[in-house]
Order: C-alpha cells, then structure tokens, then sequence
C-alpha cells in the first residue's frame, strides 16, 4: 500500500498540486487534488488505495485504528470479508475495508446520538426535581 510521508512533500510541490486543481473544471479530480493538498499542507500522511487493491490485516487494523487482534475477531465474526492467500494467510479488498469503515462510524454515530439523547433526559429529569 503505497504511503506518502506528508513530511517527505517539500510545501513549494504542494502550491505546484493546488495551482494544477485551481485549472481543472469542477469535478471529482479537482476535489480528490484539493483533498490531497489539504491533508498535505495538515501533516497528515495519505494512503493511496484503488478498488482493486488489497491490504493485510496489519495495513487493514492501521486504517481503521484498531488493534490487528480486535480485526481477525472482526474476520473470523464475518463482518468484515476477506479471501484466504496460500493456506493461511489473510487479504482484505480496499473496497470491502471502506465499506465496513463507513458501517463502523454510522453505528458509533448511532451510539453518540443516543448518548446525547439518554443526557438530554437526564438533564429534564433533574430539572423536576429542583
């Protein structure tokens, strides 16, 4: 999985990336430039992935900022699919890794929004009571 060191990128290079979106129609290479270079100019380091690719457990746990322990529990569960290499090794597709992030952060949305809401009872609750 090809990684771009945000420190390895000179800031000269990352006017050259926005001076090259500024001159391409509105549409989705403009804003994937633009996101690259924001990222970029923020220190963050940019993971380059295409559909096709495909990331090992470790790769995959780093990407989802979770241990690789807590993801084989999350293979083995079935909640995340992956393909057998050789006679044990594991391959997550990008493709199913994102999908499975974004099912990952609309339940904790779930879980935050209750929270919010069980506080916000709590607080009527009290205020009864005063």
């Amino acid at each position: 999985m090809p990684k771009l060191d945000a420190s390895s990128v000179p800031a000269t290079e990352i006017d050259v990336l926005d001076q090259t979106s500024e001159r391409l129609p509105a549409g989705a290479l403009r804003v994937a430039l633009e996101t690259l270079s924001l990222h970029l100019r923020g220190g963050e380091d940019m993971f380059v992935l295409t559909e096709k690719s495909t990331l090992t457990p470790s790769e995959a746990a780093g990407l989802l900022g979770i241990s690789r322990t807590h993801l084989y529990k999350v293979l083995d569960s079935g909640a995340l699919a992956h393909h057998v290499v050789g006679s044990r090794d594991r391959r997550i597709s990008a493709t199913d890794l994102v999908e499975y992030r974004g099912r990952m952060f609309a339940a904790q949305k779930r879980v935050a929004e209750s929270v919010a809401r069980a506080d916000d009872f709590d607080d009527l609750t009290l205020d009864e009571f005063e």
